[in-house]
């Protein structure tokens, strides 16, 4: 079920307005790649709270009995563009590497997706994050 700006799972409704539509945005773009509402839930909000981090950008509304959201990465954390993400196709038919909401790269081999989007990740100077068949971030690569 696609969301929207204001219907939206109730996991992202102490997320910054900004944070939330960053999140809603992967969510969305990753159930048209076919995965499950929780898994892409759970991926879009891990990667929209990065994206936040990177931009010195506060994650949590303020007072709402958790963490103050403040998020603020060192500047060797920061790069200038969204991570590129390196999953299994859905449609299991191979590996994609996609970055906001674009594919990258794709091919029937992991190894090979994963070298064109490192190449990319490097030239943008930004993070790579490799899941692994389940959609787990297995790895991480930061060439800010």
């Amino acid at each position: 079920m696609p969301w929207t700006y204001d219907s939206y799972p109730t996991s992202m409704k102490n997320l910054t307005a900004e944070v939330r539509r960053k999140t809603i945005d992967i969510a969305n773009a990753l159930l048209g790649d076919g995965y499950e509402d929780g898994r892409a839930i759970a991926i879009a909000t891990a990667q929209a709270e990065k994206w936040a981090k990177r931009r010195d950008k506060q994650i949590a509304e303020k007072n709402t009995g958790g963490t103050t959201g403040q998020a603020v990465a060192p500047d060797s954390e920061k790069g200038d563009g969204d991570a590129i993400h390196a999953v299994c196709d859905p449609n299991g038919t191979g590996w994609i590497a996609t970055q906001e909401q674009k594919r990258i790269a794709q091919g029937q081999e992991k190894a090979d997706v994963v070298h064109k989007a490192e190449a990319k990740a490097k030239a943008q100077q930004t993070e790579l994050c490799i899941h692994d068949e389940q959609g787990n971030v297995a790895e991480e690569k930061d060439y800010s």
